[in-house]
């Protein structure tokens, strides 16, 4: 994309053609990152030293617990290596043109592409759900992918958009984006 324009820090933006290229790359701190890496490398020496375990002699209920642990193990092992992934390889595409907005969340490259009818999407609004909180602090934590903050309902179902974005860009993404849809 030629002469991109910006929104803060995490946001570029391109017109061209009658088409709105947007792209949304996710907030790295280097920090924040090698020390989730750091979690991660441990926390999957202890799945491995479990797992290890459960070969040996143990009784029934001892290895239910184990079975009952790996489970817990394997959901943060695949949440927060996901985060990782997110965090140096990922980011969102946005690209509207008159008949259709297309979203793409790519991570390594890779990514489903989803395609609304524009003329069936209401106006992007800026939603972020509680703004305080155990949950709240939990999404925008680094070792969490965190929740998108931009919605839009298209076809009676909530679409949301632009994850973990800081309030005053979300809302200068959707003034964008609603304004060029209209112009269109």
């Amino acid at each position: 994309m030629t002469s991109m324009k910006k929104i803060g820090n995490n946001i570029q933006f391109n017109e061209q053609n009658n088409e709105l290229l947007v792209e949304i790359i996710p907030t790295f701190d280097q920090k924040k990152y090698n020390l989730v890496l750091v979690w991660f490398i441990g926390w999957s020496l202890c799945g491995i030293a479990i797992i290890s375990q459960l070969f040996l002699d143990y009784s029934r209920n001892d290895k239910l617990f184990m079975v009952i642990f790996l489970a817990l193990w394997l959901y943060f092992e695949f949440h927060v290596l996901n985060a990782l992934r997110w965090r140096k390889t990922g980011k969102e595409m946005i690209k509207i043109n008159e008949k259709e907005l297309r979203y793409v969340k790519e991570i390594g490259g890779r990514g489903m592409e989803k395609i609304y009818d524009v003329a069936l999407c209401t106006p992007l609004k800026y939603e972020a759900g509680s703004p305080e909180g155990f949950l709240s602090s939990i999404n925008q934590s680094a070792w969490m992918i965190g929740v998108e903050v931009l919605e839009f309902t298209y076809k009676g179902n909530v679409r949301r958009l632009g994850i973990q974005l800081v309030k005053s860009d979300a809302e200068q993404l959707a003034k964008k984006i609603n304004y060029f849809i209209k112009a269109q």
